[in-house]
C-alpha cells in the first residue's frame, strides 16, 4: 500500500492545455484560522467563528521528473475512496492514473494506469474522470486530442475527442480508448465535457462541438451522449446557441434528476443556464437561467459552474465579471443567490455535500505579499459560516474534496515554479 499527496495546476484561461505538477512528501499537520470578509452584507448568518480545522497530510511518492495534474475524487459502487490523475514526463507522454482505498482514504493501492498517450488531456475545462456503475463497472472519459487535420471550414487544425475507456476487473485492465461521439468527422474540436452516472445506471455525457460550416473563429454547441445497456447512442443536440468555450457541470439532484449547467450566449450575455431532465437524459426542460447577471462580453471567459446536492435542493456556483459585483457566486438551483467571493484573487471553487450541509472551497490570496491558499464556507440552509483558511496550504491550486463520514478529503495540486507540480491529500474536519 502507499499512502498519496496530490497537487494540480491552475488553468483559467487556457484553452485545450493540460498541465502536470509533483508532489512533496511532507507530513505535518495543518491549523486553521477564521477570517470575516469586510462584506458582511453577504452572509446571510455567521457560523462557526472558530471552527475546528485539523488536516494530516497523507504522503505519495512523487516522482520529481513528472508533473501531476488534476486530482479527483469520487466513490466507488462498493464505497471505496477513488482517487484519479494525470502525470506527465520529460518527454510528453502522459498517463492517466487511478487508485483505490479501502480505509476512507487512510492508504491508497498502488496506482493503475487506464491509458497513456501523449493526447491526453486534463484541466479545469475538461477533467478527466473515472465512473463507477452500480454493477462494478468503472468508467474512465478524458479528451485525447488526435492530430491536425485541415477541416471544411477552414477554422484551423486542432482537433479532440471524447474517449472512454471500461474496466470490469476493479481496474486492473481497462479496453483501449473509444470515441464517445460515433461521428467520424476529425479536424473538429469536442470537449469542455462533463460526464456522471444517471438514476438508471446509464452515463451520460455532455461537451461543446464545433457547429459545421461555421464561419465564426469559435462556434460550437451543446450536445449529449447517453449509453444503453452500456452502449453509447448517437449524440443529441440539446441546444444550439451556447458559450463556446466554457465547460459544462452536471447534477443528480435529491430527486434522481439530470441538471446539466452550462454558460449560455444571448447575444453576449453570457450567464449561466440550467437544464433538467427527469427521464435519464431523454427529453429536457427549456433552459432556464439560474441568476441574471446580465454579464455581456464579446469573448468567452473559459469558466464554467460547479454544483452540489444541499438538503432537499442544490447549489451552483459560478464566476461572473459584471460590473456590479463581480466574482465567484453561490446560489441556489432554483436561482436565491446566497453571497459573492468578489476578491479577484479568489478562483477555481469546488462545492462538496456533506451530511448537513455543503462546503465551498476555492483558492485565493489571503493578502497581497502571500500566494494563494485554500479556503472555505459552510453553506447550511441557506446560512453562510465566514471564511476558513487551511494554514499550510500555500500555493495550492485545482482543489478537490469527497466527503467520508464526518470528514473531507481534500485533493489539490501544490504550484512549483519548475511548472512540475505535486498532488496532495489532506483530511478536514468541518
Amino acid at each position: 500500500m502507499i499512502r498519496l499527496i496530490f497537487t494540480i495546476p491552475l488553468v483559467f484561461l487556457g484553452l485545450l492545455v493540460s498541465m502536470f505538477s509533483t508532489d512533496t512528501n511532507q507530513d505535518s499537520e495543518m491549523t486553521i484560522c477564521a477570517y470575516m470578509p469586510q462584506n458582511k452584507s453577504s452572509i446571510n448568518s455567521a457560523t462557526e467563528n472558530n471552527a475546528s480545522i485539523k488536516t494530516t497530510d497523507i504522503p505519495f511518492e512523487n516522482d520529481p521528473n513528472k508533473a501531476y495534474s488534476m486530482p479527483l475524487l469520487a466513490k466507488t459502487a462498493s464505497g471505496d475512496v477513488m482517487l484519479s490523475w494525470t502525470e506527465k514526463d520529460d518527454q510528453g507522454l502522459v498517463s492517466f492514473c487511478v487508485a483505490f482505498s479501502k480505509d476512507q482514504g487512510k492508504t491508497f493501492s498502488d496506482k493503475k494506469v487506464i491509458f497513456s498517450g501523449n493526447g491526453i488531456g486534463n484541466s479545469r475545462m475538461m477533467r478527466a474522470k473515472v465512473l463507477s456503475k452500480k454493477n462494478g463497472t468503472l468508467v474512465a472519459i478524458f479528451t485525447n486530442r488526435g492530430e491536425s487535420v485541415p477541416n471544411a471550414s477552414g477554422r484551423g487544425g486542432r482537433s479532440g475527442n471524447i474517449v472512454f475507456c471500461e474496466s470490469k476487473d476493479g481496474g486492473n485492465t481497462w479496453t483501449k480508448p473509444a470515441n464517445v461521439d460515433s461521428d467520424p468527422k476529425q479536424g473538429i474540436v469536442r470537449g469542455f465535457f462533463d460526464a456522471i452516472v444517471m438514476s438508471n445506471d446509464e452515463i451520460a455525457v455532455a461537451y461543446l462541438k464545433d457547429v459545421a460550416n461555421s464561419t465564426k473563429h469559435e462556434e460550437r454547441d451543446l450536445r449529449l451522449v447517453t449509453s444503453k445497456d452500456g452502449v453509447f447512442q448517437p449524440e443529441r443536440l440539446i441546444d444550439p446557441v451556447v458559450c463556446d468555450c466554457c465547460p459544462i457541470n452536471f447534477l443528480i439532484d435529491a430527486d434522481g434528476a439530470l441538471n446539466v449547467f452550462y454558460r449560455d450566449n444571448n447575444d453576449n450575455i453570457r450567464d449561466i443556464a440550467r437544464m433538467t431532465s427527469k427521464d435519464n437524459g431523454q427529453t429536457f426542460s427549456k433552459p432556464e437561467i439560474v441568476f441574471n447577471d446580465k454579464w455581456e462580453i464579446n469573448g468567452c471567459p473559459h469558466s464554467g459552474a460547479v454544483s452540489s446536492i444541499n438538503g432537499k435542493g442544490g447549489l451552483v456556483s459560478w464566476f461572473s465579471g459584471t460590473d456590479k459585483e463581480m466574482g465567484i457566486r453561490v446560489a441556489t438551483t432554483e436561482g436565491k443567490r446566497l453571497f459573492v467571493l468578489d476578491d479577484a484573487s479568489a478562483k477555481n471553487q469546488y462545492l462538496v455535500k456533506i451530511p448537513s450541509a455543503s462546503v465551498l472551497f476555492w483558492e485565493q490570496n489571503k493578502d497581497e505579499n502571500n500566494p494563494s491558499q485554500i479556503a472555505f464556507r459552510k453553506i447550511a440552509d441557506n446560512k453562510v459560516s465566514e471564511i476558513t483558511w487551511i494554514e499550510g496550504s500555500a500555493n495550492s491550486t485545482n482543489v478537490t474534496g469527497l466527503t467520508v463520514g464526518n470528514t473531507v478529503i481534500v485533493a489539490n495540486e501544490i504550484i512549483q515554479s519548475n511548472k512540475k507540480n505535486k498532488l496532495k491529500i489532506s483530511t478536514v474536519s468541518i
